[in-house]
């Protein structure tokens, strides 16, 4: 038997509020159906899910740090910016 839960309990079980949720599943980012007014989410897609995004932004945070760090190697120095010339004086009204 597969374990539903409601948009309350899946804000809970992702740390978020209800909005957010259902929002991400408007969206197409949370895996969830409408059913009625409310929406329904299987606890198992959500865990394989978080795991999932887990993965891919670990990758990502991995394949960022490489690029940091063969870019250094690689780095020019900056040149320096123009300076802003001063303001000019305003003339004396009368």
């Amino acid at each position: 038997m597969l374990d539903t839960i409601n948009a309350e309990q899946c804000a809970k079980l992702l740390g978020c509020t209800e909005e957010t949720v259902e929002e991400l599943t408007r969206k197409g980012d949370l895996p969830g159906l409408k059913f009625g007014r409310s929406w329904v989410f299987v606890r198992a897609d959500l865990l394989a899910y978080l795991a999932e995004r887990a993965r891919l932004e670990a990758d990502e945070r991995r394949s960022g740090r490489a690029n940091a760090q063969r870019a250094a190697v690689n780095v020019r120095p900056l040149k320096p910016r123009r300076q802003q010339p001063p303001a000019l004086p305003r003339p004396a009204t009368a």
